[in-house]
């Protein structure tokens, strides 16, 4: 554990005293006693920081990246980690879920009477990691200048450990809470949650509850609160464009044969039109236009392209000159190129004619699309596009995922505005995001309630990227939303 404990206790108190003064304001819609809970709470973050913050590096530093087989036994030590954690802070029931792929850990604590019930989504697994691309190590759990730098620091083991340590911290400190809580912890969200439908659909009774919580959430930035309203789906295809058997001496054959790279380019180069539209006939069927709740929600956002192309470093923004920037990240459909495999890449240099190549594409799906339908539309066009002399084979990679919208004016969205708008000191912003949850549909539909989002992710963190990182102070804000939440919650629904 690298980090100097006496630097670290002074930011926290910088931290603590900022997030005083901010949960002031989240007193006033709570009584005199919610107000009391919420104080013995932050005393007990004060008092347990540095031993939170030695259990965020344990967990961190456990590389569960569940899209690489040979990760199979990380996923197992952090699903045993997280029943081990969930057990030390006395919940009614701990229990490891198996299901056909990675297991799903299940906890709950149910000795609120009368009170409702509140389920709590998060995924415990992450994104494979470059190395050599990191300053930090990325599972060492290294902690610079206010920030936690590891894999899945933001994404999202931070949604699994804040909402375990508010809990925790009412449980220690009131011996109860003010509503029963069920927590879901899953192993495959970063593969699109192949088996979590099933689990959903064999544990509904175990998993009922009156309100969703889902913990892999962002916010703007450290002042600024959001509500998400409508996330994208997604679908992926890989294809292999071949022109010849083998690799081809390009001194012999150069001039006469076809190169598989090129045809490919070819074929890529075709999905696209010069406005950055798509090019693929019937791409955008059934997309609807933006609702007027929907326009003016996106005029509302603070969009600053010069931050985005600073934190990627980029130089240009490009895309469909027939819509803007957000408009495009929340309402429109996409096609992206994710993957490209030809030829000889290696050490040296070969002179050879390409005698295949690989693409894999991306694409985020917007409401009322279907997935069938757009993975059809590309195979069409390619076959279509595909050059003399080049045949094309399909491999489809699964997890689908449906796009899905949150209603407002629901309890459960005025409860959370209200959270946020009293933690902020200001109203929430309405949000649409351009990824994928497919977990939070299956939710929806398989248990009938909406897994509306409460984390702290911040956009520029770095989420499965190269350093990827977790300010400190979303720690300390992530549980004191979660303890906000539940007093407000099971005071509310108690009138």
């Amino acid at each position: 554990m690298k980090y100097n404990s006496l630097l670290l206790k002074s930011i926290f108190i910088v931290f603590l005293l900022t997030a005083c003064i901010n949960f002031v304001n989240a007193q006033n819609v709570i009584s005199k006693k919610g107000q009391a809970t919420l104080k013995s709470c932050e005393k007990y973050f004060a008092e347990n920081n540095d031993a939170h913050l030695k259990e965020f590096i344990e967990f961190t530093s456990i590389p569960s990246i569940s899209s690489i087989p040979a990760h199979k036994p990380d996923i197992e030590k952090a699903a045993a980690w997280i029943i081990k954690k969930l057990q030390a802070i006395g919940l009614t029931t701990v229990q490891l879920i198996p299901t056909e792929g990675n297991p799903v850990v299940y906890g709950c604590w149910v000795g609120a009477k009368d009170k409702p019930t509140v389920l709590i989504y998060a995924h415990y697994d992450v994104q494979p990691v470059k190395e050599a691309e990191w300053n930090h190590p990325p599972f060492a759990g290294e902690i610079e200048n206010g920030r936690i730098y590891a894999r899945g620091a933001s994404d999202d083991k931070s949604g699994v450990m804040i909402p375990i340590w508010a809990v925790e911290a009412m449980l220690k400190t009131n011996k109860s809470l003010p509503v029963n809580v069920k927590f879901i912890f899953e192993g495959e969200e970063e593969i699109s949650s192949p088996h979590f439908q099933k689990f959903l659909i064999d544990n509904k009774e175990l998993l009922k509850a009156d309100f969703a919580l889902n913990g892999d959430g962002s916010q703007i930035n450290d002042s600024t609160a959001a509500i998400l309203m409508s996330l994208r789906g997604s679908v992926k295809l890989e294809f292999t464009i071949k022109t010849a058997n083998i690799d081809a001496h390009s001194g012999w054959y150069g001039g006469k044969t076809p190169n598989a790279a090129i045809d490919l380019a070819e074929i890529i180069s075709s999905f696209y039109n010069k406005d950055g539209s798509i090019a693929v006939e019937g791409f955008y069927n059934n997309v609807l236009p933006m609702t007027n709740s929907e326009k003016e929600m996106e005029n509302k956002f603070p969009y600053d392209s010069l931050t985005d192309r600073k934190i990627l470093g980029t130089t240009a923004e490009t895309g469909d000159t027939n819509f803007t920037p957000m408009e495009r990240v929340w309402y429109r459909p996409t096609l992206e190129v994710t993957g490209l495999q030809s030829g000889y890449t290696g050490e040296g240099f070969s002179q050879i004619i390409p005698g295949s190549a690989m693409a894999r594409v991306s694409s985020r799906l917007v409401y009322n699309q279907s997935g069938d339908d757009v993975i059809q539309s590309i195979i069409k066009h390619i076959n279509k596009n595909c050059p003399v002399g080049a045949t094309v084979a399909y491999k489809y990679i699964p997890g689908y995922i449906r796009p899905l919208k949150f209603p407002s004016g629901t309890r459960a969205y005025n409860y959370l505005s209200a959270v946020l708008t009293n933690v902020y000191e200001k109203p929430p912003v309405p949000i649409a995001v351009g990824y994928s949850t497919g977990s939070l549909i299956d939710i929806k539909e398989q248990l009938g309630i909406y897994p509306y989002s409460l984390g702290v992710q911040q956009p520029d963190e770095k989420a499965h990227g190269a350093n990827e990182f977790l300010r400190l102070s979303s720690l300390l804000t992530g549980q004191m939303l979660y303890c906000t939440y539940f007093i407000y919650v099971g005071e509310q629904e108690g009138k």
